[in-house]
């Protein structure tokens, strides 16, 4: 008989004097992140420590410190490196154990000893724990994905952070002493979001972000970041500079002398003196267009994507400017995450046409040169005069680049820029902007760009696609709800007399699966939803089988909402059967061996049609009719590819050589795939990019 001996825990305490020769603990069990922790040999502090993790004693995978942990490394060793962190798949693997498994468990040791981290509720937590954690935060995980953070956002979080440092500045006594001026502020500019923007001139070797003071009978911190370029009016060690101040400080309509004190003792400072002007947003914009090509280093772009949402924007100042610009957008189709397809025409008789910006809402985006192309617009000769040359360039094509929202929906304003730099700001029609379907407005978009798959902007497109894709991603509505550890799930086809059709082929084979196999059909909201549901009451009056309905809010394929109905049906395996697919008598006879299968090998059904031969057009073995384990979907959906129309092809399935089944003819194909070019090259890209 074994008598159970509780865990040797090593001490969380870095203090030499407790004994043992190791120190450690575990952190998080963090689904998403991965299991965390610090681990130190104390009498060999810079040799990284090996670990093992085991589920009831049993090693299951092995690990080594080696990562940065700042909080420790620096009460130990320049050269330890305590920190370490499992691979966030090790949930994954102990979603895939066996049942009798889940009680079990989950630890970590020192490699070689019985010498355990200690977890962070003071237990080991068990495998179940641990698979219900990582389940919940995949299922968290589909719809969520984080926005980019532009370059101007980072700036802006970097200056905040600054102005929080620059806190500790203001309790000091701060006095402009002669030799701690390092330069001047000719110009201010607040803007409309607080930010205050100045142009001046300082030393050269100035940094080009740090905390301040500004001094003007309060002191207000401030992060400042400035960006320099070459002046021929200043001494050599001098140059002028570009500068964005975030603080809470308002600048006076008159300006009389102050100080920005700067430094670790706010020993150096900035002079503002009374011939320091106070701008207009249009003045200072003019002045910063001037000056940017000139600005040295990164900084001056990341200022201007601050500053592109202050330009301005005003309809019809251009004009008063002298600057004479015509023009319209009659096509605009907006795809989020990437930017829109604009086509529309513009004419300047003096000056050429050279590119093209677009603000929608608080998003200013530009148009990509690389995908701009012009044409003739002859219908324009008889408004502009009949030389033909003004009319040569006026029509165009473009890619407007930029995060743009989901649901941007204000009116555009569309800017024309100018061979000389001025530029032209223009109303575009509200009822221009559509949001584009990439899927029906497929043939649309080709039109104006046949050779879209090799556009520069295209891995972006894609990239775009799929990240909207995993945004917009909503979790079925449930009508109906029966849980059951082994279901088929029926996506049901569009066409009225095709969902009979599968309705009665589920009453007649239903009986042969095995008792408790569970049955959910996935409507959408389209013109048969209302059969759907008349149907499945009927079935269900029926049958004492566990029937379940759901109701997604797209026409195609479920393969994303998937993981979230099996979770809610707490199902342990499934059978899929898509859109437009049936089973046929030797599926069903194939999904009740699927169903009763153990291990997580998939099994795939292929399609056949109507005349009982492979399906050679979308694909006999496909995504659309398949069996599988849920914990092995569910591991696989948080890196799983995404499609415009639910799943293409194999749809990035895992494969396991000698152990994947095939069951022959087992579906029928009913209907196809909505029809898109687009969609096809699209879609096969993304495939390919989940392949590698």
């Amino acid at each position: 008989m074994l008598n159970h001996t509780p865990p040797r825990y090593a001490s969380p305490e870095l203090s030499p004097s407790l004994g043992g020769l190791w120190r450690g603990r575990i952190d998080r069990f963090d689904p998403i992140n991965g299991i965390e922790g610090w681990a130190v040999a104390i009498e060999e502090p810079g040799r990284r420590v090996e670990l093992e993790l085991s589920v009831g004693g049993y090693v299951m995978a092995l690990g080594t410190t080696g990562l940065a942990r700042p909080d420790i490394d620096i009460h130990v060793s320049p050269r330890c490196r305590a920190g370490f962190r499992f691979d966030p798949s090790v949930f994954g693997r102990l979603a895939r154990l066996a049942a009798h498994r889940h009680d079990k468990p989950v630890s970590l040791r020192v490699a070689g000893t019985d010498v355990t981290l200690l977890p962070p509720a003071g237990r080991a937590p068990s495998v179940g724990e641990l698979v219900a954690q990582w389940r919940e935060a995949i299922l968290s995980e589909l719809g969520r994905r984080e926005a980019p953070r532009s370059k101007g956002d980072r700036l802006l979080g970097q200056l905040r952070a600054l102005r929080l440092e620059a806190e500790r500045l203001r309790e000091r006594p701060l006095l402009p002493h002669s030799d701690g001026e390092i330069g001047q502020i000719d110009l201010v500019h607040l803007s409309s979001d607080g930010q205050v923007w100045f142009i001046g001139w300082a030393k050269r070797g100035i940094d080009t972000e740090f905390p301040a003071v500004v001094a003007d009978r309060v002191k207000h911190p401030a992060g400042i970041a400035v960006a320099p370029y070459e002046r021929s009016d200043l001494s050599a060690n001098c140059v002028g500079v570009v500068g964005l101040i975030e603080t809470g400080w308002t600048p006076p309509a008159h300006f009389k002398d102050g100080f920005v004190f700067a430094g670790d003792k706010g020993q150096f400072h900035l002079r503002l003196t009374p011939q320091t002007r106070l701008v207009r947003a249009d003045a200072f914009t003019a002045a910063y267009q001037q000056l940017q090509p000139a600005l040295v280093g990164g900084q001056g772009e990341a200022m201007g994507a601050v500053l592109a949402s202050l330009a301005n924007w005003l309809p019809g100042a251009s004009a008063a400017g002298g600057v004479f610009v015509e023009g319209g957008v009659d096509r605009l189709l907006l795809i989020p995450g990437f930017g829109c397809i604009a086509e529309g025409w513009a004419v300047s008789p003096a000056k050429r046409t050279e590119t093209f910006h677009l603000k929608i809402g608080d998003t200013v985006l530009t148009a990509d040169e690389t995908c701009t192309y012009f044409r003739p617009r002859t219908d324009l000769q008889g408004a502009f005069g009949s030389a033909p040359s003004v009319t040569a360039r006026a029509g165009f094509t473009t890619i407007f680049r930029g995060a743009l929202p989901v649901g941007a929906s204000a009116a555009p304003l569309l800017r024309v820029v100018l061979e000389d730099g001025t530029s032209a700001v223009l109303r575009v029609d509200p009822k221009v902007p559509r949001r584009l379907d990439l899927v029906t407005d497929g043939d649309e978009v080709l039109a104006l760009y046949p050779s879209l798959r090799f556009e520069p902007v295209y891995p972006a497109l894609v990239s775009a696609v799929q990240d909207t894709l995993r945004a917009e991603w909503r979790a079925p509505a449930v009508l109906a709800l029966a849980p059951a550890e082994r279901a088929v799930v029926q996506r049901l086809p569009a066409d009225e007399g095709n969902l009979r059709l599968v309705f009665d082929r589920a009453a007649r084979y239903l009986p042969d699966l095995e008792p408790g196999t569970g049955l959910a059909f996935v409507a959408d909201t389209g013109r048969n939803r209302s059969e759907a549901l008349l149907r499945f009451e009927e079935l269900r009056a029926r049958t004492e089988a566990p029937l379940s309905l759901f109701v997604v809010a797209h026409p195609d394929e479920v393969v994303a909402e998937l993981p979230w109905m099996l979770a809610r049906m707490e199902a342990k395996r499934f059978v899929h059967v898509g859109r437009g697919v049936a089973l046929t008598a030797a599926g069903w006879a194939g999904a009740r061996a699927s169903l009763a299968r153990r291990g997580h090998s998939v099994d795939r059904f292929e399609i056949v049609d109507d005349e009982g031969r492979p399906d050679r057009i979308d694909g006999a073995l496909s995504a659309a009719a398949f069996g599988w384990s849920t914990p092995a979907l569910i591991d696989w959906s948080r890196t799983a590819p995404r499609f415009l129309r639910g799943t293409h092809a194999g749809g990035g399935l895992p494969e396991h050589p000698g152990l994947d089944r095939v069951i022959g003819g087992g579906a029928v194909r009913l209907e196809r795939p909505r029809l898109s070019r687009l969609a096809d090259l699209i879609e096969a890209d993304i495939l390919k990019g989940a392949a590698r």
